[in-house]
């Protein structure tokens, strides 16, 4: 089910390392590179808990892993989910200083049920969403798609964040995040919003996001059947993107997907690959020992023409 483990970025600074290898070619002028992953940067909870995530009080960790995903692919697109912001030691702003200069960035504020977006613990900044394009962003686009909980339990935000750019004037480039909860009965409604908000203004949609649908999903239709979804072809279709540990078991999904505008009947992605190498996808007992991952998602990597 899984690729052979990935060796993994070993400088001690979150920088960009020399590489060993010849790097890959870099992405045509129009074409996008675009990496979706849910980093799972502020869930809290120690070995054994519930809410545990790989390697949370050291955003640092995190970030090697994106930049080192950027060097490989020569992604030009990262779409980020539960990413800490606006702080100088959070994971965007360390983003900013991994990439360097022709990068820019945008993020919006999620909040948690209490209704705060402090990144709690020993982290610094707001939780939320992020975009890093290797272009100007020239309009930034923040959209409330989660509907109010009406019995006033939840103060959650889930929003869609949406850039467009001057490298590919005719794409909006999107990341959302939709409720985990299956029986959440405001699920329907928040996908429904999601493709309202990204589809306003009649450019071509990339969308990537953590989803927690799975394909086929009646609930994921209006997005599925709109778009063309990154990992609906080719040899490797459907990869798994998520694990938990739930009752002592492994448990594997595909919860993470990127779509984008149809191009005709021909298939619009050119690759797409879940790096399951970044997932940690060992049993989560107080006596587990290390992960051996940095998310409890896979990064998904997918190569699409641009316009």
């Amino acid at each position: 089910m899984f690729e052979r483990a990935k060796p993994l970025w070993a400088a001690a600074a979150v920088v960009l390392a020399v590489p060993l290898l010849s790097p890959p070619a870099a992405a045509a002028a129009s074409e996008l590179r675009v990496i979706s992953w849910n980093i799972c940067g502020e869930a809290g909870g120690e070995r054994g808990d519930a809410g545990y995530c790989p390697y949370r009080n050291e955003p640092d960790k995190k970030v090697k892993q994106i930049a080192g995903l950027v060097s490989e692919h020569q992604a030009n697109v990262v779409l980020l989910q539960e990413v800490c912001g606006v702080a100088a030691d959070s994971h965007m702003e360390l983003l900013k200083a991994a990439l360097g200069p022709g990068w820019s960035f945008a993020r919006a504020d999620g909040a948690r049920p209490d209704g705060r977006v402090d990144c709690r613990g020993s982290l610094s900044g707001n939780l939320g969403l992020g975009i890093a394009v290797k272009s100007r962003i020239t309009g930034t686009k923040v959209t409330q798609t989660l509907p109010p909980d009406t019995t006033g339990k939840s103060k959650q935000t889930l929003p869609t964040l949406c850039v467009r750019t001057a490298s590919w004037t005719g794409t909006q480039i999107c990341t959302t995040h939709v409720l985990a909860d299956p029986a959440d009965p405001r699920r329907p409604q928040q996908v429904r919003n999601i493709k309202t908000a990204v589809s306003a203004g009649g450019l071509d949609v990339v969308l990537g996001g953590d989803f927690n649908l799975f394909p086929g999903s009646a609930e994921l239709r209006p997005l599925s059947s709109a778009y063309e979804e990154c990992d609906a072809g080719g040899a490797k279709r459907n990869e798994v993107t998520h694990h938990a540990w739930t009752n002592g078991k492994h448990v594997y999904r595909k919860r993470d997907h990127i779509f984008a505008t149809r191009a005709g009947t021909s298939r619009r992605f050119t690759s797409c690959d879940a790096d399951q190498s970044l997932m940690d996808r060992t049993a989560n007992e107080p006596d587990s020992g290390p992960p051996n991952g940095y998310s409890d998602h896979a990064p998904l990597i997918g190569y699409l023409p641009g316009a």
